[in-house]
Protein backbone atom coordinates (compact mmCIF):
# COMPACT_ATOMS: atom_id res chain seq x y z
CA UNK A 1 0.00 0.00 0.00
CA UNK A 2 1.17 3.39 -0.75
CA UNK A 3 0.94 6.82 0.93
CA UNK A 4 0.07 9.72 -0.64
CA UNK A 5 3.33 11.55 -0.48
CA UNK A 6 3.14 15.32 1.26
CA UNK A 7 3.09 18.29 -0.87
CA UNK A 8 5.89 19.90 -1.90
CA UNK A 9 7.75 22.68 1.26
CA UNK A 10 5.54 20.65 4.16
CA UNK A 11 6.79 18.71 6.83
CA UNK A 12 6.41 14.68 6.59
CA UNK A 13 4.79 13.42 9.43
CA UNK A 14 7.05 10.84 11.79
CA UNK A 15 6.34 7.59 11.23
CA UNK A 16 5.91 4.91 13.70
CA UNK A 17 8.99 3.63 13.66
CA UNK A 18 10.68 7.42 13.68
CA UNK A 19 9.14 7.78 17.19
CA UNK A 20 10.16 4.88 18.09
CA UNK A 21 13.59 4.84 17.46
CA UNK A 22 13.62 8.38 18.48
CA UNK A 23 12.35 7.30 22.02
CA UNK A 24 15.01 4.74 22.59
CA UNK A 25 17.75 7.22 22.06
CA UNK A 26 16.31 9.44 24.82
CA UNK A 27 16.46 6.66 26.94
CA UNK A 28 19.85 5.59 26.12
CA UNK A 29 21.06 9.82 26.58
CA UNK A 30 19.08 9.60 30.18
CA UNK A 31 20.85 6.35 31.40
CA UNK A 32 24.53 7.90 29.99
CA UNK A 33 25.25 11.11 30.41
CA UNK A 34 25.07 12.84 33.88
CA UNK A 35 22.92 15.94 34.89
CA UNK A 36 24.78 19.64 33.54
CA UNK A 37 26.14 21.40 37.09
CA UNK A 38 24.09 24.51 38.00
CA UNK A 39 25.98 27.73 37.46
CA UNK A 40 26.86 28.83 40.98
CA UNK A 41 28.13 24.87 41.91
CA UNK A 42 30.18 25.82 38.25
CA UNK A 43 31.62 28.75 39.18
CA UNK A 44 32.60 27.85 42.91
CA UNK A 45 34.57 24.77 41.06
CA UNK A 46 35.95 26.54 38.35
CA UNK A 47 37.82 29.98 39.63
CA UNK A 48 36.54 29.67 43.77
CA UNK A 49 34.92 33.21 43.34
CA UNK A 50 32.35 32.95 46.41
CA UNK A 51 30.27 35.57 48.08
CA UNK A 52 33.40 34.99 51.23
CA UNK A 53 35.48 35.58 48.42
CA UNK A 54 33.54 38.98 47.16
CA UNK A 55 33.02 39.86 50.79
CA UNK A 56 36.72 40.08 51.96
CA UNK A 57 38.04 41.42 48.29
CA UNK A 58 35.72 44.22 49.13
CA UNK A 59 36.87 44.78 52.51
CA UNK A 60 40.35 44.65 51.33
CA UNK A 61 39.94 47.47 48.85
CA UNK A 62 38.14 49.76 51.53
CA UNK A 63 41.12 49.20 53.52
CA UNK A 64 43.96 50.56 51.24
CA UNK A 65 41.63 53.48 50.46
CA UNK A 66 41.10 54.21 53.90
CA UNK A 67 45.02 53.78 54.74
CA UNK A 68 45.45 56.48 51.89
CA UNK A 69 43.21 59.03 53.19
CA UNK A 70 44.22 58.45 56.78
CA UNK A 71 47.25 60.36 55.91
CA UNK A 72 45.68 63.42 55.21
CA UNK A 73 44.98 66.11 57.93
CA UNK A 74 42.93 68.57 56.10
CA UNK A 75 39.46 67.43 57.92
CA UNK A 76 41.71 67.99 61.02
CA UNK A 77 42.38 71.35 59.78
CA UNK A 78 38.15 72.89 59.71
CA UNK A 79 37.05 74.28 62.84
CA UNK A 80 34.46 72.58 64.54
CA UNK A 81 31.05 74.18 66.27
CA UNK A 82 32.96 73.85 69.10
CA UNK A 83 36.06 75.09 68.31
CA UNK A 84 34.42 78.43 66.03
CA UNK A 85 32.20 79.30 69.13
CA UNK A 86 35.01 79.54 70.97
CA UNK A 87 37.39 81.69 68.85
CA UNK A 88 34.00 84.01 68.44
CA UNK A 89 34.14 84.26 72.08
CA UNK A 90 38.05 84.85 72.58
CA UNK A 91 36.90 87.82 69.42
CA UNK A 92 34.48 89.61 71.27
CA UNK A 93 36.47 89.46 74.50
CA UNK A 94 39.69 90.96 73.07
CA UNK A 95 37.22 93.79 71.23
CA UNK A 96 36.13 94.36 74.60
CA UNK A 97 39.20 95.05 76.13
CA UNK A 98 39.79 97.26 73.27
CA UNK A 99 37.31 99.24 74.10
CA UNK A 100 37.73 99.51 77.18
CA UNK A 101 41.34 101.29 76.74
CA UNK A 102 39.56 103.95 74.06
CA UNK A 103 39.99 107.19 75.89
CA UNK A 104 36.28 108.04 75.74
CA UNK A 105 35.70 104.57 77.40
CA UNK A 106 38.15 105.15 80.53
CA UNK A 107 36.38 108.91 81.21
CA UNK A 108 32.85 107.36 81.14
CA UNK A 109 34.07 104.55 83.30
CA UNK A 110 35.97 107.20 85.88
CA UNK A 111 32.87 109.67 85.88
CA UNK A 112 30.73 106.34 86.51
CA UNK A 113 33.14 105.32 89.87
CA UNK A 114 33.40 108.70 91.34
CA UNK A 115 29.40 109.58 91.14
CA UNK A 116 29.56 105.76 92.68
CA UNK A 117 31.70 106.77 95.41
CA UNK A 118 30.30 110.66 96.04
CA UNK A 119 27.06 109.14 96.20
CA UNK A 120 28.46 106.19 98.68
CA UNK A 121 30.62 108.58 100.84
CA UNK A 122 27.44 111.58 101.25
CA UNK A 123 25.08 108.79 101.91
CA UNK A 124 27.24 107.35 104.72
CA UNK A 125 28.37 111.30 106.03
CA UNK A 126 23.78 112.08 105.71
CA UNK A 127 22.98 108.74 107.57
CA UNK A 128 25.92 109.82 110.13
CA UNK A 129 24.48 113.41 110.72
CA UNK A 130 21.27 111.68 110.86
CA UNK A 131 22.12 109.69 113.44
CA UNK A 132 24.28 112.07 115.22
CA UNK A 133 21.28 114.65 115.38
CA UNK A 134 19.46 112.11 118.12
CA UNK A 135 22.07 112.64 120.81
CA UNK A 136 22.33 116.49 119.81
CA UNK A 137 18.59 116.69 120.32
CA UNK A 138 18.95 114.72 123.79
CA UNK A 139 21.48 117.04 124.91
CA UNK A 140 19.77 120.20 123.83
CA UNK A 141 16.30 118.86 125.72
CA UNK A 142 18.02 118.07 128.55
CA UNK A 143 20.52 121.59 128.71
CA UNK A 144 17.15 123.73 128.07
CA UNK A 145 14.94 121.35 130.41
CA UNK A 146 12.62 121.25 127.50
CA UNK A 147 9.18 118.28 127.53
CA UNK A 148 8.10 116.66 124.68
CA UNK A 149 4.72 118.45 125.08
CA UNK A 150 7.06 121.64 124.29
CA UNK A 151 7.37 123.11 120.47
CA UNK A 152 11.08 123.40 121.59
CA UNK A 153 10.89 119.79 122.05
CA UNK A 154 10.89 119.14 118.06
CA UNK A 155 13.23 122.66 116.76
CA UNK A 156 15.83 120.73 118.79
CA UNK A 157 15.92 118.54 116.16
CA UNK A 158 17.00 121.33 113.66
CA UNK A 159 20.12 122.13 115.67
CA UNK A 160 22.09 119.21 113.90
CA UNK A 161 20.83 120.27 110.46
CA UNK A 162 22.07 123.74 111.16
CA UNK A 163 25.07 122.25 111.81
CA UNK A 164 25.26 119.88 109.22
CA UNK A 165 24.63 122.14 105.97
CA UNK A 166 27.43 124.39 106.14
CA UNK A 167 29.68 121.53 106.86
CA UNK A 168 28.23 119.77 103.62
CA UNK A 169 28.60 122.75 101.50
CA UNK A 170 32.04 123.06 102.35
CA UNK A 171 32.70 119.55 101.37
CA UNK A 172 31.21 119.77 98.04
CA UNK A 173 33.21 122.76 96.95
CA UNK A 174 36.28 121.09 98.01
CA UNK A 175 35.54 117.69 96.44
CA UNK A 176 34.35 119.86 93.24
CA UNK A 177 37.56 121.61 93.38
CA UNK A 178 39.07 118.38 93.31
CA UNK A 179 37.57 116.69 90.29
CA UNK A 180 38.53 120.38 88.21
CA UNK A 181 42.45 119.15 89.15
CA UNK A 182 43.08 121.67 92.36
CA UNK A 183 42.88 120.20 95.36
CA UNK A 184 42.63 122.68 98.50
CA UNK A 185 45.97 123.28 100.34
CA UNK A 186 45.23 122.84 103.60
CA UNK A 187 47.90 125.58 104.37
CA UNK A 188 46.90 128.30 102.08
CA UNK A 189 44.61 130.62 103.72
CA UNK A 190 41.37 129.47 102.26
CA UNK A 191 42.16 125.89 103.41
CA UNK A 192 42.85 126.70 106.70
CA UNK A 193 39.61 128.59 106.81
CA UNK A 194 37.81 125.34 105.66
CA UNK A 195 39.58 123.49 108.12
CA UNK A 196 38.64 125.74 111.02
CA UNK A 197 34.92 125.97 110.07
CA UNK A 198 35.30 121.67 109.90
CA UNK A 199 36.98 121.73 112.92
CA UNK A 200 34.33 123.98 114.76
CA UNK A 201 31.39 122.35 112.95
CA UNK A 202 32.33 118.91 113.52
CA UNK A 203 33.50 119.48 117.37
CA UNK A 204 30.24 120.76 118.28
CA UNK A 205 28.46 118.01 116.82
CA UNK A 206 30.57 115.30 118.86
CA UNK A 207 30.52 117.39 121.44
CA UNK A 208 26.84 117.45 122.07
CA UNK A 209 26.48 113.61 121.14
CA UNK A 210 29.25 112.26 123.43
CA UNK A 211 28.36 115.17 126.36
CA UNK A 212 25.51 112.61 128.27
CA UNK A 213 28.35 109.47 128.44
CA UNK A 214 29.70 111.99 130.82
CA UNK A 215 28.27 111.14 133.98
CA UNK A 216 28.99 110.10 137.28
CA UNK A 217 28.81 106.34 136.53
CA UNK A 218 30.62 106.77 133.53
CA UNK A 219 30.44 104.15 130.67
CA UNK A 220 32.95 103.83 128.22
CA UNK A 221 30.55 102.18 125.33
CA UNK A 222 27.87 104.90 125.92
CA UNK A 223 30.71 107.24 125.13
CA UNK A 224 31.84 104.45 121.77
CA UNK A 225 27.92 104.50 120.76
CA UNK A 226 27.12 108.49 121.60
CA UNK A 227 30.60 108.99 119.21
CA UNK A 228 29.87 106.91 116.24
CA UNK A 229 27.84 109.29 114.00
CA UNK A 230 30.07 112.13 114.54
CA UNK A 231 32.83 110.60 113.86
CA UNK A 232 31.36 108.55 110.80
CA UNK A 233 30.71 112.22 109.59
CA UNK A 234 34.22 113.60 110.32
CA UNK A 235 35.70 110.20 108.33
CA UNK A 236 32.93 110.91 105.39
CA UNK A 237 33.65 114.54 105.22
CA UNK A 238 37.90 114.44 105.18
CA UNK A 239 37.96 111.49 102.90
CA UNK A 240 35.80 112.49 99.80
CA UNK A 241 38.32 115.10 98.51
CA UNK A 242 40.94 112.81 98.64
CA UNK A 243 39.11 109.90 96.76
CA UNK A 244 38.37 112.60 94.10
CA UNK A 245 42.12 113.46 93.62
CA UNK A 246 43.03 110.26 93.43
CA UNK A 247 40.31 109.66 90.37
CA UNK A 248 41.17 112.97 89.17
CA UNK A 249 45.06 112.02 88.95
CA UNK A 250 44.82 108.86 86.56
CA UNK A 251 46.36 109.16 83.38
CA UNK A 252 44.23 108.85 80.42
CA UNK A 253 45.60 107.84 76.96
CA UNK A 254 44.77 110.31 73.96
CA UNK A 255 44.23 109.78 70.75
CA UNK A 256 45.92 112.07 68.79
CA UNK A 257 48.80 114.40 70.39
CA UNK A 258 48.80 115.18 74.08
CA UNK A 259 47.98 118.23 75.22
CA UNK A 260 51.15 120.74 75.22
CA UNK A 261 52.84 118.81 72.42
CA UNK A 262 53.73 121.67 69.69
CA UNK A 263 51.03 121.56 66.21
CA UNK A 264 52.66 120.42 63.74
CA UNK A 265 53.11 122.60 60.90
CA UNK A 266 51.31 121.90 57.56
CA UNK A 267 53.55 120.17 54.85
CA UNK A 268 52.32 122.62 51.83
CA UNK A 269 51.00 125.64 52.71
CA UNK A 270 51.38 128.16 55.59
CA UNK A 271 48.14 128.16 56.97
CA UNK A 272 45.39 125.29 56.68
CA UNK A 273 43.43 125.28 53.77
CA UNK A 274 39.24 125.25 54.08
CA UNK A 275 37.08 122.37 53.08
CA UNK A 276 36.58 124.70 49.80
CA UNK A 277 39.77 124.99 48.53
CA UNK A 278 40.57 121.06 49.43
CA UNK A 279 38.11 119.99 47.30
CA UNK A 280 39.81 121.06 43.91
CA UNK A 281 43.14 120.37 45.25
CA UNK A 282 45.22 117.42 43.56
CA UNK A 283 44.65 114.37 45.81
CA UNK A 284 48.26 113.78 47.21
CA UNK A 285 47.09 117.66 49.07
CA UNK A 286 44.46 116.38 50.10
CA UNK A 287 46.05 112.75 51.87
CA UNK A 288 48.84 115.13 53.17
CA UNK A 289 46.53 117.36 55.18
CA UNK A 290 44.44 114.24 56.29
CA UNK A 291 47.77 113.33 57.60
CA UNK A 292 48.58 116.19 58.88
CA UNK A 293 45.05 116.05 60.92
CA UNK A 294 45.79 112.16 62.15
CA UNK A 295 49.02 113.41 63.76
CA UNK A 296 47.05 116.53 65.36
CA UNK A 297 44.81 113.87 67.04
CA UNK A 298 42.12 115.60 64.76
CA UNK A 299 41.08 112.56 62.77
CA UNK A 300 41.93 108.89 63.68
CA UNK A 301 44.97 107.04 62.33
CA UNK A 302 43.19 104.55 59.34
CA UNK A 303 40.16 106.50 58.39
CA UNK A 304 37.20 105.47 56.33
CA UNK A 305 35.23 107.28 53.90
CA UNK A 306 32.75 108.90 55.51
CA UNK A 307 35.31 110.68 57.92
CA UNK A 308 37.38 111.61 54.99
CA UNK A 309 34.55 113.36 53.06
CA UNK A 310 33.91 115.07 56.29
CA UNK A 311 37.35 116.34 56.54
CA UNK A 312 37.81 117.45 52.84
CA UNK A 313 33.95 118.10 51.71
CA UNK A 314 34.72 115.40 48.57
CA UNK A 315 32.59 113.17 47.28
CA UNK A 316 33.12 109.26 47.18
CA UNK A 317 35.18 108.97 44.48
CA UNK A 318 37.57 111.39 45.39
CA UNK A 319 37.43 110.07 49.38
CA UNK A 320 38.64 106.48 47.71
CA UNK A 321 41.36 107.75 46.17
CA UNK A 322 42.74 109.58 49.11
CA UNK A 323 42.32 106.36 51.58
CA UNK A 324 44.05 104.67 48.70
CA UNK A 325 47.32 106.92 49.05
CA UNK A 326 46.73 107.18 52.56
CA UNK A 327 47.00 103.15 52.91
CA UNK A 328 49.95 102.80 50.39
CA UNK A 329 51.60 105.18 52.46
CA UNK A 330 51.10 104.81 56.40
CA UNK A 331 47.82 106.46 57.18
CA UNK A 332 48.77 106.81 60.23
Amino acid sequence: MKTASPPPGEPSEPTPQDITSGLAELERLANVTDPAPSPSTSLALVDGETKRVRQLRQEVAEAHLLAELQDDETPLLLDTAKVRKHRRRTWEAARLHQLTQDPGALAYRDAKVRRVTTTMTLAAAGIALAVSSIGVQASVVKALSLKSSDLGWWAAFGVEVVLSLPLLAAVGVQAYSAIRGRVVDRKSPEGRKLFRVELVLLGLTLTLNCWPAFKMDFDLLDLIVHSLGPVAAVIAVWVLPTLWKILSDLPVPWRGTPPGTPPVPPRYRENAPDRYTLSTAPVQVMADHIRDMIAAGEVTPNPGLHKIRAALGVGVEKAREVQKLLVAGGGS
